[in-house]
């Protein structure tokens, strides 16, 4: 039996995107995209921030922090 090959397809995890601003411009570039292609998804961009932010701000105060003895 011959084996049908998949169409080509991009495949967003292997596009690679760097830290500072070139990996700044790729995620917003990218959000954009998204934003544009798929209508929906403008309803949940502000909670998606709004929860992203709660998250970050509980991660920061609940971690737990090095022993002084450490500082120098």
């Amino acid at each position: 039996m011959r084996e049908v090959a998949a169409p080509p397809q991009i495949n967003v995890s292997k596009i690679p995107g760097g830290g500072g601003v070139a990996g700044a411009m790729f995620a917003i570039i990218s959000l954009a995209i998204f934003l544009i292609g798929i209508p929906a998804l403008r309803w949940f961009l502000p909670g998606a921030i709004l929860i992203g932010a709660v998250v970050a701000v509980a991660i920061h105060f609940k971690r737990p922090k090095p022993p002084e003895s450490l500082h120098f």
